[in-house]
């Protein structure tokens, strides 16, 4: 193998090595953009939740006063 040809080589895996640490890259921000839309659904489903919680005390919470008004 000639030097042309071994340089051929070198540059091929040098190409080769950059294409897999571009995919890796790309990879890692799509995981990262992910894990981020993860964190934001299950934040409004908190925030979801604790309302709906707060709603059903509401609601106990004036049943409770319209039952003791009518007992009075």
């Amino acid at each position: 193998m000639n030097t042309e040809e071994k340089a051929r080589e070198l540059m091929a895996k040098d190409h080769l090595s950059d294409e897999q640490r571009h995919q890796k890259m790309v990879d890692r921000a799509a995981e990262v953009e992910q894990i981020h839309q993860e964190e934001q659904i299950n934040e409004k489903a908190r925030e979801s939740l604790a309302q709906e919680r707060q709603q059903e005390e509401a609601r106990e919470e004036s049943m409770l006063e319209r039952s003791i008004e009518e007992i009075s």
